[in-house]
């Protein structure tokens, strides 16, 4: 069962939060409805505490509402997040993204605060209800990371069934 979530829009930092809350004791999943859908999460199977930091399950505020999982919900703006999917060469978030995070029920924080040591403790805590690895988080601080998108195994089959959840019926 997912116990932890840190949500936001594409270029917003999930992938370097997905790194930075796997530790030893959990496992956070960076988007992970290219793999899973959304019935199927709570299915995964781990001893580990189970995470996710994901950009897509914004569209669904209302199944992240019901959800019981702890939740963190990062914000940078829309125009900013749109340049750098350009930048990378994809098209940006567009309009159904507007106003979509703030449906959406849990800890509301800028995207830059998971680079702020008093914030990032605060959602390190929170998430993990355990101590603040201060060490750690200032290691992984100083790294970028990225998705390797070649790299990335995608379900056909979740993500067809994600994208027909996102048309209107």
């Amino acid at each position: 069962m997912i116990e932890f979530m840190i949500i936001a829009a594409p270029r917003s930092a999930t992938t370097w939060a997905s790194n930075w809350l796997t530790t030893d004791e959990t496992l956070c999943l960076h988007d992970p409805l290219i793999k899973w859908t959304r019935d199927e999460l709570d299915a995964i199977e781990t001893p580990k505490m189970l995470g996710i930091a994901c950009t897509a399950i914004a569209l669904f505020p209302e199944w992240v509402n019901a959800h019981p999982a702890r939740k963190v919900i990062l914000h940078r703006d829309l125009s900013e997040v749109d340049d750098s999917l350009e930048r990378i060469g994809m098209t940006g978030c567009g309009s159904q993204w507007a106003g979509v995070l703030d449906r959406i029920d849990g800890v509301h924080m800028p995207w830059d605060a998971l680079f702020d040591p008093v914030r990032a403790k605060a959602i390190y805590e929170y998430l993990l209800d355990r101590p603040f690895d201060a060490e750690r988080w200032a290691v992984l601080r100083e790294i970028n990371a990225q998705p390797h998108f070649q790299g990335v195994s995608i379900n056909r089959e979740a993500t067809a069934r994600f994208m027909s959840e996102l048309r209107p019926h």
